[in-house]
């Protein structure tokens, strides 16, 4: 996922604050297909120390769903549902959001 979006001259995208979760909810709720959407936040080999897996910077702003993250199987990866994340396996396929810098 993270190879893509770096092809376009980006990465998997950073959630910093609440009107960014905001934004990313709306775009969420307008898509035609609403499955969850992949996010750079990981805890890979740092469990529950969540950051941005592009440059390492702990992630800024995680709404969690109820019960998580649970860390089901060693789920090391963040997606986006609704307005609120969730922690997934990063072997699984899925839909996933490139952030490009201007």
């Amino acid at each position: 996922m993270n190879n893509r979006c770096k092809k376009l001259g980006g990465y998997l995208v950073k959630i910093d604050n609440e009107r960014e979760m905001s934004f990313l909810a709306k775009f969420w709720s307008s898509a035609r297909s609403r499955g969850p959407l992949f996010t750079g936040i990981t805890d890979e080999g740092s469990e529950r120390r969540f950051y941005n897996y592009n440059d390492k910077t702990p992630a800024k702003y995680l709404r969690w769903r109820w019960f998580q993250p649970d860390n089901w199987y060693g789920e090391n990866c963040v997606e986006l549902t609704g307005l609120r994340l969730n922690d997934k396996g990063c072997e699984l396929k899925g839909r996933f959001m490139c952030e490009i810098p201007l």
